[in-house]
């Protein structure tokens, strides 16, 4: 069972955080929307958000932190604004018998901020998995906002992806150069599948005497065969201390690794934890 499959009650937890950072206006306009009778009502209130709530990121108490920790994995990890969160609430406020169909429209018609909150939202809805199809549409994006929105600090895709989506959704994040360390449960979907994808292709890259992401050597560990243990010693030895310090964390774990192939100074390296590996690419190359 993944670590993301704890969920309780959306509205409860969400209406009083929620109504406790909305100036009086916004909370009555609010209030006076979330009882949309129709989808028509719906899409007008969906759209208004931007015009009547602002786009304030709010401060969580610790006491808010663990709330929606424990409702939403990573969502402290992301910004998430007034405006998402209102937009969430009316999508929670549909029936379920009625979401997959009015959510799908305006999937077709929103723009990039709408689809945004869509996709940072269904997590929160009691039916989200009915919602895998949209989600594998929306990886197609070439919008990197809406891509991220799906794919970072969102714990959908490791809840309820299958893995061919879940693996489509990890190779498009390599191909746009996103960062992996944010990726939701990024370890606990690896698969072999997945590994021997990645490892062609990042001898298609070195092929055309290209880089890659230290952080790519994440998605073959325990996987490490004979080839990609030959790489693997190819990037110790060639590659930036942030790729040594990934390879050899990876090495380090597979039945190829020998102590006294390397220095000291080498295998203290492999202490530095993936987070620590991404964050720091990320921030040298300008994310």
């Amino acid at each position: 069972m993944l670590e993301t499959s704890i969920k309780t009650n959306s509205k409860k937890i969400l209406y009083p955080i929620i109504q406790s950072k909305l100036s009086s206006s916004e909370l009555n306009w609010l209030e006076s929307v979330l009882s949309f009778e129709n989808e028509a009502l719906f899409f007008q209130a969906f759209g208004l958000i931007s015009r009547r709530i602002s786009s304030t990121i709010p401060e969580w108490t610790t006491q808010e932190k663990e709330s929606l920790e424990q409702l939403y994995p990573s969502f402290t990890k992301s910004s998430w604004d007034l405006q998402q969160l209102c937009r969430s609430l009316l999508m929670i406020h549909i029936p379920i018998d009625q979401n997959e169909e009015v959510l799908k429209k305006i999937a077709e018609m929103a723009d990039i901020k709408e689809l945004i909150c869509l996709y940072k939202g269904l997590f929160f809805l009691e039916n989200a998995q009915d919602f895998v199809s949209l989600v594998q549409e929306g990886i197609r994006t070439n919008m990197v906002a809406v891509f991220d929105a799906i794919a970072l600090e969102n714990p959908f895709a490791a809840e309820h992806l299958p893995v061919d989506a879940w693996n489509q959704l990890v190779l498009k994040a390599v191909f746009m150069g996103r960062p992996l360390y944010r990726i939701v449960d990024l370890d606990l979907r690896k698969n072999e599948k997945l590994a021997l994808i990645v490892h062609d292709y990042i001898h298609e890259r070195w092929s055309a005497g290209r880089l890659v992401t230290p952080e790519i050597w994440r998605l073959v560990a325990g996987y490490v065969n004979q080839d990609i243990a030959s790489d693997l010693f190819n990037a110790i030895n060639s590659g930036d201390s942030l790729t040594q310090q990934a390879a050899i964390k990876v090495l380090k774990d597979s039945s190829f690794y020998n102590q006294d192939t390397f220095q000291t100074e080498v295998t203290l390296n492999s202490e530095t934890s993936w987070e620590e590996i991404g964050e720091q690419h990320y921030s040298q190359s300008n994310f």
